[in-house]
This record gives structure tokens, sequence and C-alpha cells, in this order.
């Protein structure tokens, strides 16, 4: 409902836009009809973006000829009654209006057209028999009795099922006119080919500095490693012990690769304790020792 609403509003705006017909001095020939001077081409786009007609609505005189010129896909111009939207009048009446098939494709430069000469003023009901575009709202009133019969006919036509086509080209002659003449601009052929992707961001290189760093840690850890496994190398701990007063640190001196633990006291220290140094270094053959004066429980 919406679309339909959307199209006949727009179809509205269109024909109240300035007319591109122009006033002759003399009678003129079109597809194979001659024109009075008194009378006129009344151009009308069938397709489209939207596929509509473009009017939707056309008050035209005898004698005049409506210039159907297609665009934008494949279309029909094909009469119905009113009382059967979507369904050729060819079945009943053989003279009913019907265009054939008539295709615009992008980067044509003739557009084709079906003129058909108004031989009365009756109401006349036009759809396109292409696919579902009945049904979906392409329909077109030439001389309605009034403004709501547009939108009437539009909303029996979306109601139908499937569309019916004409059988023979009747009513009016095919034939084309340069694009350069015709009521439309057709879309910019669209480019198939989609752009290729961007390529890879590229991984920056690995910094000279930092890998250097690397190295040397590495270097540094391995021979760590190495002289704390090796069993030439072992561990001399000397202790020597000596009053301190309270607060005075615990001084260790421990060589690279080597592990020592010192106890934490869980209570204050005494007013007195014996202070240990612990040494470690290297030695081919001795053993870690560790020697202190024992502290006296406090009294």
């Amino acid at each position: 409902m919406l679309f339909l609403t959307s199209s006949i509003l727009f179809s509205a705006v269109v024909t109240a836009l300035p007319s591109r017909m122009l006033p002759r001095q003399k009678p003129a020939e079109i597809g194979g009809f001659s024109i009075a001077a008194a009378n006129k081409i009344i151009p009308v786009v069938v397709g489209g973006p939207q596929d509509t007609f473009l009017p939707n609505t056309v008050k035209a005189a005898v004698g005049d000829i409506i210039q159907f010129q297609f665009s934008s896909g494949n279309h029909t111009v094909t009469q119905s009654t009113q009382d059967a939207p979507c369904q050729p009048m060819q079945a009943t009446v053989a003279t009913a209006i019907h265009s054939g098939h008539i295709p615009f494709q992008d980067g044509d430069t003739e557009v084709g057209t079906f003129n058909m000469p108004v031989t009365n003023a009756d109401t006349m009901f036009l759809y396109c028999a292409t696919g579902p575009h009945c049904q979906e709202g392409q329909v077109m009133i030439v001389n309605p009795a009034d403004d709501q019969q547009i939108v009437d006919y539009a909303k029996a036509s979306q109601a139908t099922e499937k569309s019916g086509d004409g059988t023979t080209v009747s009513g009016g002659t095919v034939a084309s006119i340069p694009l350069a003449e015709a009521a439309f601009v057709p879309p910019p052929p669209e480019d198939d080919a989609a752009p290729p992707p961007p390529p890879p961001a590229a991984e920056n290189p690995a910094d000279p500095a930092a890998t250097s760093s690397a190295a040397s840690t590495t270097s540094t850890t391995d021979a760590a490693s190495s002289s704390a496994t090796d069993p030439a190398a072992t561990t001399t701990a000397a202790a020597t012990t000596a009053d301190a007063a309270v607060g005075d640190p615990i001084t260790t001196t421990v060589a690279a690769g080597a592990t020592i633990t010192l106890p934490l006291a869980a209570e204050a220290p005494p007013p007195t304790h014996p202070t240990t140094t612990v040494i470690v270094t290297a030695s081919a053959s001795s053993t870690a020792a560790a020697a202190a004066t024992p502290v006296p429980p406090p009294a």
C-alpha cells in the first residue's frame, strides 16, 4: 500500500511539471499517423526505476496521439476492463490495445515507442503484462472519470494473482525515437566488475635493537643455567658471627646462579642477635656450609 501511494503521489508531481508538448503550426506524421496542428503528442514513460507509467493518468482529446516510450527493462501497454484488471481485453475484443513486449537496455541509443491515436474520449484502463508489474502497481488510465479512479484501479490490480498477456499488437504502431528526444534520462550503466580487495597490510620488520636485546638476554640465561647445572661448579658458604645492635640488617653476598633462603622472624628480635654473612663462591671441590652462633631464648 505504501508503494502504491508513493507511485500515485510521484505521478501527480510529474504531471504538475511544465508540459513537454509543443504547439505546431502544421500537421505532423508520427508512427505512421497524421496528427493535426490542433492536436497533441502526449509522451508517457513506461518502466523506469520503479516500473510505472509516468504519468499514470492522461487527459487526451480525440485526435491526440499518446506516445508510450519504453525505459529500463521489458514492458507492455495492454488494455483491460475496469472490472478485470491485469487481464487483456483482447480476450473478448480483438481490437483492444496491446503493444507487445518492448525492451530497453543500458547503452541503447534508440528508445522503443508505441504510438496510440486517441479515437474516442472514453475512459481507457491500461496495464503492463510483464511478470508481476501489474500487481506491483504499473497501471494507468486515459481520461479518468475522477482522481479516485486510478487509486481504485491500482488497488484492484494489486489484489490479482497473475497477469494475462495480449496476443497481437493492436491499437497503435511500434516505432522508435533517438534517446536524446525521449522524455526520460536512463540511469547510468552499472559496473558489474567488483573492485579488487585491498592488499594485506605489510608486517612491520623486526626491530634490530629489540632482536639484539632478546638474544643477549637468552645468552645470559643460558650461561647462568649452565653454571648452575655444571657438576664441577659447587658452592662454599662461609659464615661469620658477631654481635650486632638491634635492627642491623643481615648482609648476604650471592654469586650469579646461586640460591639462598633466609628465615623471617615472626616476632620482634631479642636485644642482641648474631649477624650472619654468607658468601657464595664457585669452587671445584667444596660443598656449601654455614655456621652461626645459637641464640638463647629471651629471659
